[in-house]
């Protein structure tokens, strides 16, 4: 009985433990990465049929200060566009990531470019 009581206490201990854990991580951690701020911008990307690749790319792995994230689009429903390739370009400003600019690129499936992406609309 005695053993029953003590494993007892004993997860309640550790469950309690695990709560104030993720209550502190959630207070020193930032609030949202690039990658979060961008599917939050874009709930299309989850339901799209279309194919999607996302990248999120740090400048250094320990205290990053710039981050790019890079999404692209294939499959769409537009035969005279290939692939469509967004990239958001993000800085760490006190241990806050802010957006930057973006850059949208298309790769036509017509026309005279259809190897590399280009920055104006496909014909």
């Amino acid at each position: 009985m005695l053993r029953l009581i003590t494993v007892s206490a004993l997860g309640v201990a550790l469950l309690s433990g695990c709560a104030t854990t993720q209550n502190i991580i959630s207070q020193v951690t930032p609030a949202e990465t690039p990658l979060a701020q961008v599917l939050k911008q874009r709930p299309d990307l989850r339901k799209e049929l279309a194919t999607v690749e996302i990248r999120q790319y740090f400048n250094r792995v320990e205290a990053p200060t710039a981050a790019e994230v890079k999404i692209t689009e294939t499959g769409l429903m537009d035969d005279s566009v290939r692939s469509i390739r967004s990239i958001y370009h993000f800085k760490n400003i006190n241990g806050q990531w802010q957006q930057g600019d973006v850059q949208t690129a298309y790769l036509c499936a017509r026309g005279k470019n259809t190897k590399t992406f280009q920055s104006k609309k496909c014909p």
